[in-house]
């Protein structure tokens, strides 16, 4: 560390910003879909506790999971996961994102100031070999090249997929607009059971009510919608949205 800023062994140097994050990933450009505006409203969302479901479960498994001192959590978006863990346990949390917009509004909402903060690829990650003890890989793409390489002999892989009936309301609804009607996650079970032995797994689903404005949040969140005219979607009809996810716990 040279001031401000992070010196690699290669001379490579990366500012820490005001916030407390590096950005590792200079050269990035911002999807269209995954704007500052959308991590506001993700924030929000999860903030209101739609998916305190899956948090409980996530704690709970890390509570039974022995000798976890460094936690990555992948494609950790706004922070959200993080922080709720990080109020929990004493492990030392490293969370990055590929959105630079994601990762400000996360350093920013960190009340511990504990957490380790940073732009990163999920292709390349600036991370040592075999020094991560559990991996939180919660509805993000997977790296599992990349994985292997940064966690330890002993290490473990919570990963978080949606379930067949995640915002099946939305499906419903809206079918006549989608490629794929129907929603099957087996493929990335099956490639996740190649790669490690499962030592868990539980299926956590919860339906809420929840007013139209948290409704068309959702909308505007879900990559299910990305390609669809939301104006040709009536969406009072809906009253209520099912989070439903499968949580799967594997080691090397």
């Amino acid at each position: 560390m040279v001031g401000n800023s992070l010196l690699c062994s290669n001379k490579h140097c990366f500012d820490i910003s005001k916030l407390g994050y590096v950005n590792f990933a200079l050269n990035q450009k911002q999807s269209k879909h995954y704007s500052r505006t959308s991590f506001e409203s993700r924030m929000d969302i999860l903030e209101k506790g739609y998916y305190s479901h899956i948090l409980t479960e996530i704690t709970h498994i890390l509570s039974k999971l022995e000798n976890i001192t460094t936690i990555l959590d992948v494609g950790c978006g706004e922070g959200y996961y993080s922080r709720k863990i990080k109020e929990l346990f004493q492990a030392d949390i490293v969370a990055f994102d590929i959105s630079k917009d994601a990762i400000s509004l996360a350093s920013k909402r960190d009340g511990s100031k504990s957490i380790k903060w940073f732009v990163g690829d999920l292709e390349n990650m600036p991370i040592r070999d075999h020094s991560v003890d559990c991996i939180l890989d919660i509805f993000t793409p997977a790296n599992y090249l990349e994985f292997n390489r940064v966690l330890t002999d002993s290490g473990y892989i919570v990963k978080v997929i949606p379930g067949n009936k995640h915002l099946m309301e939305f499906r419903n609804i809206a079918k006549e607009h989608l490629k794929n009607q129907e929603y099957s996650n087996e493929n990335v079970i099956n490639l996740f059971k190649k790669q490690y032995s499962v030592i868990y797994q539980k299926r956590v689903s919860e339906s809420y009510e929840m007013p139209l404005e948290d409704i068309k949040i959702f909308a505007d969140m879900t990559p299910l919608l990305f390609h669809v005219d939301k104006t040709e979607i009536d969406f009072k009809k809906l009253k209520t949205l099912t989070i439903d996810a499968e949580i799967f716990v594997g080691s090397l």
